[in-house]
């Protein structure tokens, strides 16, 4: 919700109340300057209330499956409120909630709306120490490293049965998105520390229904942006998280090895050109690299994209009775905005695998509209 244009239209009737009292006029039906000061303090106590309707027409073909499929589905749908205040001079205060996939009277049990939809609910301070915040948000090492995986529309692939997965590759990191606590520091020059922890308590649910145990892995994340130039090196410790594919006997095998996941990202951002290359990998798990590039050209922006997952977590789990799967997954986009608030987009997505997983083909036609 803006708050720009209520401000300029209380501005004026207090410019109207002042005006009517010079003229002698009576001004009592016209707002005076400490009233309208009075309400924009109220206005900026107040959310921002933000968000974007996405939808899109998918066509999805599978290898091995019986013919294609076509949806028009939702498509990154998500509405939040946020806001930040001053504390005191030099001091900030913010928090940011937003839901994602909002539930509707369909949902059969609605009161998992604030475990199964909740995507961002944080607060935190901000000033001339830096940064920290905490509850759930991307971690640091995702934000810094994984741009590529969170770059385009068709970020979900609905699959048979009902479940959506993800079309481009995560690095093989485990640290989650909630119970966090993170901190980057203010910026030394064109240097910043970034960290985070996340506080897997005795006293969790997770915890407690033997889901995950008992832990506080952490992340670290150096970040360097001179000029239109973006580095980052990072690693997260993955104690205590769950490495994905693993049943829980594999779990707890791969996890007693507590094998850290390493990144590296290096972005150029020029006026109109873009490009990234990035690589992550974590030993007897996963090793994932990405380039990215895009170029914008008045009001389109044309994006390609190669990204490459090599898992080796089947052929650890099985005595080496599998061979590692390496799966090359290539995407291209082309966006053009409407306006500052609506974009429409064409992208195309292919990815080929040397083992068990099909082949799969998508075409998306959508639309996004942000407020």
């Amino acid at each position: 919700m803006k708050r720009k244009g209520i401000v300029l239209a209380l501005a004026a009737l207090a410019a109207g109340g002042v005006q009517a009292q010079d003229s002698g006029r009576s001004g009592d039906s016209e707002l005076t300057l400490a009233e309208v000061d009075a309400l924009t303090h109220r206005l900026d106590m107040m959310p921002e209330i933000y968000g974007q309707l996405g939808l899109v027409m998918e066509h999805r073909d599978t290898d091995g499956a019986r013919g294609s499929e076509t949806a028009f589905r939702d498509s990154n749908s998500w509405i939040g409120l946020r806001n930040r205040t001053e504390l005191m001079p030099g001091t900030e205060g913010f928090f940011r909630a937003e839901w994602r996939s909002i539930p509707t009277r369909a949902d059969e049990d609605r009161n998992r709306m604030f475990d199964e939809h909740v995507e961002y609910a944080y607060i935190g301070l901000e000033g001339d120490f830096g940064r920290i915040w905490g509850g759930v948000d991307d971690t640091v090492y995702e934000q810094q490293l994984d741009h590529v995986a969170n770059f385009f529309e068709g970020e979900f692939r609905h699959e048979d049965g009902g479940r959506d997965t993800r079309r481009h590759p995560l690095g093989p990191y485990t640290t989650g998105r909630d119970r966090l606590v993170q901190y980057t520091t203010p910026s030394w020059g064109d240097l910043r520390l970034h960290t985070a922890v996340q506080l897997n308590e005795d006293g969790s649910p997770e915890v407690g229904n033997d889901q995950e145990k008992e832990s506080r892995p952490y992340q670290a994340v150096l970040s360097y942006t001179p000029g239109n130039w973006e580095w980052a090196l990072g690693m997260d410790s993955n104690d205590g998280g769950d490495v994905l594919g693993a049943n829980p006997s594999e779990r707890e095998r791969l996890q007693a090895g507590n094998e850290n996941t390493y990144g590296g990202r290096m972005t150029y951002e020029g006026e109109r050109w873009h490009f990234t290359a990035q690589y992550q990998h974590r030993k007897d798990i996963a090793s994932v690299a990405a380039l990215l590039t895009s170029y914008r050209i008045g009001p389109n922006r044309f994006s390609v994209s190669w990204e490459r997952e090599r898992d080796e977590l089947a052929q650890q789990v099985s005595g080496g009775d599998l061979d590692s799967e390496t799966t090359n997954a290539y995407t291209a986009q082309v966006m053009h905005d409407l306006t500052e608030s609506m974009a429409v987009y064409v992208e195309g997505y292919k990815a080929s695998s040397n083992e068990q997983t099909p082949d799969r083909f998508d075409l998306m036609v959508g639309a996004r509209y942000r407020f």
